[in-house]
């Protein structure tokens, strides 16, 4: 048996067909069927068969993927625990962010850091989920909330501001909003997959009803319809301050601040390249503290 199928047999279970398995390794449909095909003749048995909606796994396919999870984890524990004793500051440094911190707090510092290690290759995912550090999807995460996870290592890099912001236009025409009478404002607001958010939750309590004409999982998308006069909505103010048209409308200490987190697995903090990234992310954060806290220049 090549044991290297067994990573074919796992994606497709947490997948649920070999579409989804291709698109996870990176491979087309017919690769996974014929290494899944490879694996079943090398065991002798039936592992998976077709089900309402995709695969499902057979008993002997469960067991299957019990060993594949093990060996899975071991391998990725191996990786990590390897890369973690690297002493050069070289190498590629994976680090998943919120579009607007990787577009508005990292990406204006990357000459300086280029210039400072030259060797040092980011990758910068903008990402709206939450990335496993343990499965190595990256190497470090900013997150605007403090992990839970036991298993990571955590640091606090800053407080992040939110205020209501709206158009130039849209405060002619409606005159500037009370923060206690938003019901008789147009809201922009955020989707299901941000209504947990506290800047949400805010703008639900203050607007007590009102419409809310737009929901987006995106910032940039609530900006650009505030500055186009849609109506008012919620926004960091490291991203919406010094915008044209646009009007912060209420003071930064009204609405919840944000603390931005630095995340990293122990195995990997140590290394050199690792080590030089988080010093960079800490002086980004740094350097972009009284913006990010929503002091006027």
């Amino acid at each position: 048996m090549d044991w290297n199928d067994l990573r074919y047999l796992l994606a497709v279970h947490e997948g649920g067909s070999l579409a989804s398995a291709a698109r996870k390794l990176r491979v087309d449909a017919a690769t996974v069927g014929r290494r899944l095909t490879a694996l079943e003749r090398a065991v002798g048995v039936r592992l998976l068969e077709k089900a309402p909606g995709g695969m499902r796994l057979t008993a002997a396919g469960e067991q299957a993927v019990d060993a594949a999870r093990h060996i899975d984890d071991t391998a990725t524990t191996l990786e990590r625990q390897l890369a973690g004793a690297d002493v050069q500051v070289s190498g590629s440094v994976r680090i998943t962010a919120p579009e607007t911190v990787v577009s508005h707090v990292l990406a204006p510092h990357l000459p300086d850091w280029r210039e400072r290690h030259p060797a040092l290759r980011l990758e910068l995912l903008a990402a709206t989920q939450v990335l496993n550090l343990s499965r190595r999807e990256a190497d470090l995460a900013v997150r605007l909330f403090r992990p839970q996870e036991p298993a990571l290592t955590a640091r606090k890099l800053g407080d992040l501001s939110f205020a209501l912001y709206g158009s130039k236009a849209y405060v002619r025409k409606h005159g500037r909003p009370k923060l206690e009478a938003l019901r008789e404002h147009v809201l922009l607001g955020y989707d299901d997959s941000l209504s947990q958010t506290p800047e949400q939750q805010w703008l639900e309590r203050a607007g007590n009803g009102a419409l809310f004409a737009l929901r987006s999982n995106s910032r940039y998308v609530l900006l650009e319809a505030a500055r186009k006069g849609l109506g008012l909505t919620v926004l960091p103010c490291y991203l919406a301050d010094g915008v044209p048209d646009l009007v912060r409308l209420s003071p930064v200490d009204a609405l919840p601040t944000r603390e931005a987190w630095l995340v990293v697995h122990p195995d990997l903090q140590h290394a050199a390249r690792v080590r030089a990234a988080i010093e960079l992310l800490v002086d980004a954060f740094q350097r972009e503290a009284p913006r990010l806290r929503g002091e006027r220049p």
